[in-house]
């Protein structure tokens, strides 16, 4: 492949590794300094809750023109073993690890091996055939209208995490989906099914596993030495840390076991996202992948997207915007760059409780600009209900995203990611009968049966083999029942009989269950 990657041997390995707690401020040309300069006892603060002995914490490190500026780290890395964190302190990306999939898929369509426009089920054509094409591109902008596979496993009673799941366990879950959320380029919404239908592209095409294509054609090239995938999770990683979640005062193990990746599973440092940054600044990786990763993307309509191509293409203290976050088990990271500042700030950490917002508020400090400001509306009196899935609106969701009251009986939110949802005003429900919808229902989607039984405050949800599962479903609005994040619309027929429900949650709607006689 005629391609940029091969002279990058051992060009830009060189970043300070610095013990935990240590700060450094480079001297930089006069253009790329903040006119006061950021000091480590300004971005300590913000990390305050993880700078501890006793939990697990983050690092952090920052690049201005090609220097890095500041690196820090916080925490312990390993609770059980009294190893703290460091700047090369090896931890799990989350879905920061996309744009390093969808890289490797450009770099093919830069190599004239693979077409944006190509329709998936030419190269996996176990895919169900939807009746429309799904292109590659699609799957990179997170267009295509897939449901989220682990969304499918919750309803299955099977969060991520709580079993082993392999690329092949995902792919048959993705077989089984006899819909899909939206048309094709007609919304956005996030899914890692498509990445994970990347990696397998990624695998097909090149004849390479995407650990070992991005190995060749990215980390060795650029010098990022502490970096992989996690295609096996029971592989020893040196110097990794273990991933953790808060439970009332004490902490517990929270590692992804599952050996699908691509949507997540990059194993790497603060160091070595920062070199990944440098090279995208500089144009290394090519101007096709480079410019591909974070151009927005366009729906069917014309309208654009903050998506590209595993990347987000925000504006932040009127300053663009480059950026992701991850989360994955008990994981999280965030990786932004701000080209036209010549500023890159990498975020990870190994505690379920951080907020990722803590790698904005660090760049926050090296931008000139003023602080955006949020207007705050008060959400209309009354209930509205998303007409797609069928979800109610609450006050948290109508905070978080820009709204639009088109009607004193339609509201439109715009989402960070440019996608509109409409909800309606829905009258809620005066009384039920908990009995109409007792009984079985059962999804080959989902390969799940449910029981419902009536219950004291509603309806009582149970999943068959699995003992422990058990939620409250509480009425909302006619034939509609909500618990556990999880949205249950009953279907009836022509005599008024219960013969069915569909099950709507977050990345996957309408996903139908028929009533067992």
């Amino acid at each position: 492949m005629n391609s940029p990657y091969l002279a990058l041997k051992g060009s830009i390995r060189g970043g300070i590794s610095l013990a935990a707690g240590v700060a450094v401020l480079a001297a930089l040309p006069a253009t790329a300094q903040s006119a006061t300069p950021v000091t480590a006892a300004q971005v300590d603060p913000i990390f305050a809750t993880f700078n501890s002995d006793t939990a697990p914490g983050c690092a952090v490190a920052v690049d201005r023109a090609g220097q890095r500026v500041l690196t820090r780290a916080y925490g312990m890395a390993d609770l059980e073993h009294g190893i703290r964190n460091s700047a090369d302190t090896v931890f799990e990306a989350g879905s920061v690890s996309k744009q390093f999939t969808a890289a490797a898929a450009l770099a093919l369509v830069d190599a004239g091996k693979l077409k944006l426009d190509t329709d998936v089920r030419t190269i996996i054509p176990e895919l169900p055939d939807y009746g429309q094409v799904i292109t590659i591109d699609q799957l990179l902008n997170h267009t295509s209208g897939l449901r989220d596979w682990g969304a499918i496993l919750a309803l299955a009673g099977w969060p991520r995490s709580t079993r082993i799941n392999t690329q092949n366990d995902f792919l048959a879950i993705a077989a089984k989906q006899k819909a899909l959320n939206y048309e094709p380029g007609a919304e956005s919404s996030y899914t890692n099914t498509g990445y994970n239908l990347l990696t397998e592209i990624v695998r097909r095409v090149s004849g390479k596993s995407l650990a070992d294509y991005s190995r060749e054609t990215f980390f060795v090239p650029l010098g990022m030495t502490h970096t992989q995938w996690r295609d096996n999770f029971r592989q020893v990683v040196s110097g990794r840390a273990q991933a953790y979640d808060r439970k009332g005062d004490l902490y517990e193990q929270d590692m992804p076991f599952e050996d699908a990746y691509g949507n997540g599973g990059l194993l790497t440092t603060v160091g070595d996202l920062l070199i990944w940054n440098q090279a995208l600044d500089s144009g290394r990786l090519g101007k096709f992948v480079t410019t591909k990763l974070s151009e927005r993307s366009t729906l069917r309509d014309g309208r654009k997207i903050t998506y590209g191509r595993g990347l987000f293409n925000y504006t932040f203290k009127g300053a663009e915007e480059i950026a992701h976050s991850g989360a994955t088990a008990g994981y999280r990271a965030w990786l932004g760059r701000y080209p036209a500042q010549r500023l890159s700030v990498a975020l990870l950490c190994n505690a379920a409780n951080a907020d990722t917002g803590m790698g904005r508020k660090v760049a926050a400090l090296f931008l000139p600009g003023q602080p955006d400001t949020e207007s705050v509306k008060p959400m209309p009196e009354g209930l509205f209900v998303d007409q797609a899935s069928g979800t109610p609106l609450d006050a948290a969701r109508f905070r978080a995203n820009e709204s639009r009251i088109v009607s004193k009986d339609r509201i439109e939110l715009i989402g960070r990611d440019g996608n509109i949802a409409v909800f309606l005003r829905t009258e809620p429900v005066a009384r039920v009968t908990p009995a109409d919808y007792a009984g079985s229902y059962a999804s080959d989607e989902v390969g799940a049966t449910y029981r419902i039984e009536p219950g004291a405050n509603g309806l009582v949800w149970h999943i068959r083999d699995r003992p422990d599962f058990q939620h409250v479903l509480k009425p909302v609005y006619r034939d509609a029942f909500q618990g556990d994040g999880t949205t249950f619309r009953f279907q009836r027929n022509g005599s008024g009989q219960v013969t069915a429900l569909t099950v709507s949650i977050e990345r996957a709607r309408n996903v139908r269950f028929s009533r067992i006689p």
